[in-house]
């Protein structure tokens, strides 16, 4: 059986082309999702396709990861530039506010944003991310260490090394997950696919792996003490890397952090394991802070029997990568 595809855009922006996914109508609310390391917009297929009734989202795949081009001779990869490129994508597609759906090392990127640019951002759902001087974790420092020496982590890549590991029993990827068997291999290698791309591809995910630091979020915390727009903490509580301590820390310090919610039995990757769970409460957040009352309501008759977990994996888009 042949699945459906949703295949990945570019947009041209001045830092290089961004590649994306999108799903919606163009005039309803704009969501930005913004995934972390070593994922890509593939992270988010399953959440684009619970809430594309309702809202248009948009997902970019950073640069460094993904399919997204730029040179990180020329554009440093740092969360500064990463908020900085986001920001203008949304506004290249005409949205200059909207709401924010983060994860992972994404999360710092949008912490920026919503620091430094609060009036862009309508609404902030925060999902296991890194915040404070939490990261990188050990898995991703390990990486970096392997990272500064070129010969042998090109060779690695090259010879599929990294893929073997983190599709066998020593995963760290499927450590980010509660149930393993909700996390395939499949998956897996379409993260991991820039490694095996080309040395230009390896080249970005490298430089992007090299630039991650604490220092980004932590300059951020001053000015995430300051914004008071809606904000949804939304955290696994089984999370092996970012654990909920983090997520209650935001919500004590974010004076717009009105909902924090633990969800039970799924990891870091809680987008492969429960997708439907996690979209049922930002959903109703979204709409109650991005619809008016009317609207709210027509869309809530709606959507009355809500998509539940497993999620059935031949059923959904998956993305691929985009021809130019």
């Amino acid at each position: 059986m042949n699945r459906p595809t949703l295949d990945k855009k570019y947009l041209r922006t001045s830092f290089g082309d961004i590649a994306y996914l999108e799903t919606g109508s163009p005039d309803a609310p704009p969501v930005l999702f913004i995934h972390g390391i070593p994922t890509s917009s593939y992270l988010w297929r399953h959440v684009l396709r619970f809430l594309q009734e309702d809202f248009h989202c948009l997902a970019p795949d950073l640069m460094g990861l993904g399919d997204t081009e730029v040179d990180p001779d020329v554009v440093p990869l740092h969360m500064d530039n990463q908020a900085e490129m986001l920001v203008e994508f949304m506004s290249k597609l005409g949205h200059d506010t909207f709401a924010m759906v983060c994860h992972d090392q994404g999360g710092a990127a949008a912490q920026i944003i919503a620091a430094r640019m609060p009036q862009r951002v309508r609404a902030f759902v925060i999902t296991d991310c890194v915040c404070y001087d939490n990261w990188p974790v050990p898995a991703i420092m390990r990486a970096q260490k392997l990272s500064k020496i070129p010969v042998l982590s090109n060779l690695a890549a090259r010879l599929g090394l990294f893929e073997w590991m983190q599709t066998s029993i020593l995963s760290d990827f499927k450590r980010g997950v509660y149930d393993r068997s909700r996390l395939s291999d499949e998956s897996i290698r379409e993260y991991l696919r820039p490694l095996r791309s080309g040395r230009r591809a390896r080249k970005r995910m490298i430089a992007f792996l090299l630039a991650g630091h604490p220092r980004y979020s932590e300059l951020a915390v001053d000015g995430l003490r300051e914004f008071d727009k809606p904000t949804m903490i939304l955290w696994a509580a089984d999370d092996r890397f970012l654990t909920p301590s983090w997520g209650l820390k935001l919500r004590e310090d974010i004076p717009g952090a009105v909902v924090f919610e633990l969800i039970p039995f799924c990891g870091h990757f809680w987008q492969e394991e429960r997708p439907a769970e996690f979209v049922s409460h930002m959903s109703a957040f979204l709409k109650q802070h991005l619809f008016p009352a009317a609207e709210r309501a027509k869309s809530e008759e709606a959507s009355r029997a809500p998509a539940t977990d497993p999620v059935d994996q031949s059923e959904l888009p998956l993305p691929h990568a985009p021809s130019q």
